[in-house]
């Protein structure tokens, strides 16, 4: 290959694909994580042409709650297989961004808030697929953790966060070797995550990884800065248009000339490795019911008040859901699936019993009551012996594109829960969510089930649990509150930088270190049976610990158990979360039946990451190995006597007994940003139409646009497409208009425009009308 071909080629071929050049086939990439979203148009930059029939699975916030990798394997095995079927190399997923905030809108497609059980579950799924040969792409690195400014905000994040919590989940999957990492729109510390120092000094030279580093769709901000941080491999094709500023800088410079040849090498293997797919044939009803077995042994049992799961086919009992024939089962966005099966509440009930009737109750397309719905829910309610009150988040509320507002469920919801505990006090609850939800409405409901987002089968996994057809045991990887003003964490408005000033203090590490409020902690699950522990020792081997505990099942029915471990923490002059979930294992065991499990914890386990010292650490002390039901109910604890430093660190605001952050810029150790800005001219095409809406011609551009957008959207685009549109066209970089416009407009084009914007007239007009699709 010329030098001219190979940096042609660390661009795609179209939205898909990548170049293909002699010898060198083009492979095709495909979204995910919980299926195969193959579009029929790979030049289909928005997708409104729609995707190929595949098995859509549960979503990985509901997969992390089963605790169990094995199963996560399991599922990410059959999207390779489909992904073989359908002639898809690579899939982009898993995501194993932290959970940062319980708000954040695209929380449904990430594993958990904890950097452990993250890594476990995403190292888990990158084998399942490469298992098949198929690639994988974990993603969004990093810090990509809210929806509002996601494109341009900066990240700001203190040396040991980001190093604990961030990084931590990204370092276990690389060890995995995937095929590709995909690097995310926003900053971090003010380097664009495609242009960060981190990609060459910490993934490739320390951690060793020689994968492709890919962009997030759109993502270049500058080329040749992202190339000489290597990033490889731009997505999708910018027409042409980076390639062109690449060799021009290229000629002038040597480095960049080399990484350019680095970066071509790598693209070349990544194609090389995966470019044969093995033909396989998919049953795709045994993928379903694959699907449904994944589903129930990952939802989660959160109240069961005098017995009153599992039902019986002999009672009488009314399902009332708005969701009865429009179930809930996956999130908004670009993971959307077009499943090849979607089984409703209302189709499978005489499944389960001839004794039940449904009823809607109330309509999900508004939070406004319907009495005439809300009366047919009332009459069967009064007649049945159990109600199951099937509710939950629509898809509107949270997706990829926007944020939450809060956590509540819409007021028509609550409110019929209300009316029917007047006829019926045996009410189970059944929440439908991709993320956390406020039950304090329900604290009189006498079962709840954490249903989350089951895939295509999730009907059917959720009546298997409540009619006993299997014993639930996921266990919550997030913690539930009722409020997000209980949570530390804040999702503003702010255009320019987000501080992340909680520092390691993210989810349960906030709660439970300083004895907040929740309503159900990390880690909680019940089961139709009971189990107890005894007999926990710790034995010291090396510089490694063994953790042994025998568990019994102490009830009546077989059923699993989720043992954790946690690390709680020494007495230090560091500040550090109180415990720390450092091992995990699940555990199935008959009636009666009992084994002794080992779990082992590595002298990294102990560590923490000093910002002063710019290395990991082990603190000599006094610390203890504790068995939990959750990161709140220690069943047994066993204290140790760690060799290590001494450390002794300056106090500060994070060593208080009460949360205090005002000590943030100390850690972060540098001037910070401001949070908001008001951008001026000169623009550029990296700046957005809210920016640019700050001058009198920008205003009438933006206006343009959004009146072009809603033009598009209404015709193509389901309501929940059209609210991510909408929310995100304001926020976008201009030079992405260019990219996702379906070549109505380049990004030349929009070069003209922002020169206009700038008051460069002539260049501006001279642009505009250099190519087709003048605005």
């Amino acid at each position: 290959m010329t030098f001219v071909e190979k940096a042609k080629l660390l661009e795609g071929l179209n939205v898909w694909q990548t170049k293909a050049y002699d010898s060198l086939p083009s492979i095709t990439m495909s979204d995910g994580p919980h299926g195969i979203r193959k579009q029929y148009d790979l030049d289909d930059t928005m997708g409104t042409k729609g995707s190929i029939a595949s098995t859509c699975y549960p979503a990985e916030s509901l997969l992390a709650c089963s605790f169990d990798p094995e199963l996560i394997k399991k599922a990410a095995t059959l999207i390779g297989k489909e992904a073989r079927y359908f002639g898809v190399n690579i899939v982009l997923g898993p995501g194993i961004n932290i959970k940062r905030s319980p708000l954040g809108g695209r929380n449904f497609e990430y594993f958990s808030e904890d950097p452990k059980l993250s890594g476990e579950c995403g190292a888990a799924f990158v084998r399942g697929l490469e298992d098949q040969g198929v690639g994988a792409t974990p993603k969004h690195f990093l810090c990509n953790n809210q929806e509002k400014h996601r494109f341009t905000v900066n990240s700001i994040v203190d040396e040991r966060a980001l190093h604990e919590i961030y990084l931590s989940p990204f370092k276990r999957v690389i060890a995995e070797n995937p095929a590709q990492l995909m690097a995310s729109y926003n900053l971090i510390n003010g380097y664009y995550a495609s242009e960060h120092p981190v990609i060459n000094h910490l993934i490739r030279d320390r951690w060793g990884y020689q994968g492709v580093i890919v962009s997030d769709w759109g993502a270049i901000n500058d080329r040749a800065k992202s190339v000489l941080a290597s990033c490889d491999l731009e997505m999708p094709n910018s027409q042409g248009y980076h390639t062109k500023v690449l060799l021009k800088k290229a000629k002038y410079d040597v480095d960049l000339k080399r990484q350019i040849e680095r970066s071509a090498e790598r693209v070349k293997s990544l194609v090389n490795k995966y470019k044969t797919i093995k033909p396989i044939e998919v049953d795709f009803d045994k993928h379903h019911e694959q699907a449904r077995l994944i589903a129930r042994e990952s939802m989660v049992l959160l109240r069961n008040r005098d017995h009153i799961l599992p039902l019986s086919d002999k009672e009488n009992v009314a399902v009332i859901s708005g969701f009865i024939d429009k179930i809930r089962y996956q999130g908004g966005g670009s993971s959307h699936i077009n499943p090849t099966r979607l089984p409703q509440f209302m189709d499978i009930l005489e499944n389960y019993s001839k004794n039940i009737k449904h009823a809607k109750g109330f309509r999900i397309d508004t939070p406004i009551n319907d009495k005439k719905l809300i009366n047919e829910a009332l009459e069967i309610a009064n007649q049945a012996k159990k109600v199951i009150y099937i509710v939950g988040v629509p898809e509107t509320f949270e997706s990829e594109g926007f944020d939450r507002k809060n956590l509540n469920l819409p007021q028509n919801q609550i409110d019929l829960f209300n009316e029917i505990y007047k006829y019926n006090q045996n009410i189970i609850l059944v929440v439908l969510s991709g993320s956390v939800v406020n039950l304090r409405f329900a604290e009189r409901a006498r079962g709840i089930l954490a249903a989350y987002l089951g895939g295509q089968a999730a009907s059917l996994a959720i009546f298997d649990i409540l009619y006993g057809r299997v014993n639930p045991s996921g266990r919550l990887a997030e913690t539930w509150i009722d409020d997000d003003k209980d949570c530390n964490v804040k999702i503003l408005n702010d255009n320019h930088a987000v501080y992340y000033d909680e520092s390691i203090y993210v989810g349960y590490r906030y709660y439970e270190t300083f004895k907040q409020k929740t309503r159900f902690p990390f880690g909680y699950g019940l089961s139709y049976t009971t189990f107890s522990y005894k007999d926990l020792t710790v034995v010291p081997r090396g510089e490694d610990y063994y953790v042994s505990v025998t568990v019994r099942n102490t009830g009546h029915v077989r059923g699993k158990e989720v043992v954790q471990v946690y690390v709680k923490n020494n007495e230090s002059s560091v500040y550090k979360a109180v415990r720390e979930l450092k091992a995990f294992t699940k555990v199935e065991l008959n009636p009666g039946e009992a084994k002794t499990l080992i779990l082992k914890l590595q002298r990294n386990d102990f560590a923490y990451y000093d910002w002063i010292q710019k290395r990991w650490n082990v603190e000599e002390g006094e610390y203890a190995i504790e068995i939990c039901k959750n990161a709140r109910t220690i069943i047994d604890s066993v204290e140790i006597h760690v060799i290590g430093r001494e450390i002794k660190h300056p106090l500060n605001s994070y060593n208080q007994y009460h949360y205090n952050t005002s000590d943030f810029s100390k850690l972060y150790g540098k001037a910070l940003p401001p949070k908001h800005i008001k951008a001026k001219r000169p623009f550029t095409i990296n700046n957005t139409l809210d920016d640019v809406s700050t001058t009198l011609i920008g205003r009438i551009v933006r206006r343009q646009f959004i009146k072009r957008s809603k033009a598009m959207i209404t015709n193509q685009f389901d309501p929940t497409m059209q609210k991510m549109v909408s929310k995100t066209i304001v926020e976008t970089p201009m030079r992405m208009h260019g990219i996702f416009s379906n070549k109505t407009i380049t990004i030349q084009q929009i070069e003209g425009i922002i020169d206009i914007i700038n008051l460069k007239f002539w260049s501006g007009f001279k642009k505009l009308h250099n190519k087709k699709g003048i605005v």
